[in-house]
């Protein structure tokens, strides 16, 4: 049997803001781009997980924003003139730091500028290779980024 979950489409005033918010190059701000249909920003796997399902269940494509930090635009766009949603990951934002093992375990959502502060907090000795830029997402980061999709 398979699960179906329901979720009510409600307009939202952030919509504009949450688009916008990690554009680096403004050519993708003009009105002459496509907008994604709908702008997922989950709270949990599960949130992703049907987020995912349901775009691909309604042929939609699906870009992928950790910080959304690309100047091609793969995270805010759509190259082939398709119905695409934004799954943003900015909520999944959790650190968690073990200075004993020096280890971390973050979320997607995390941009690199916080994960440099909490590690300093934990352990000024500590450190994560990374670029200089604070705003880039850690997850992109990690994976590789600007993919996207």
């Amino acid at each position: 049997m398979t699960q179906k979950s329901y979720y009510k489409l409600v307009p939202n005033s952030s919509y504009k803001s949450i688009l916008q918010s990690s554009i680096q190059n403004i050519r993708f701000i003009s009105p002459m781009e496509r907008k994604p249909l709908v702008i997922v920003t989950p709270l949990n796997d599960f949130h992703v997980q049907s987020a995912v399902i349901c775009a691909k269940s309604n042929g939609f494509q699906i870009r992928v924003r950790s910080g959304g930090h690309d100047y091609e635009g793969l995270s805010s766009i759509s190259s082939y003139h398709q119905p695409f949603v934004i799954v943003d990951m900015r909520n999944l934002s959790g650190i968690s730091i073990d200075t004993e093992s020096k280890t971390a375990r973050i979320g997607v959502g995390v941009r690199l500028g916080e994960l440099y502060h909490a590690i300093a907090e934990k352990n000024p000795n500590l450190g994560f290779p990374a670029g200089t830029c604070p705003t880039v997402g850690a997850g992109g980061h990690i994976s590789g980024g600007g993919e996207a999709h």
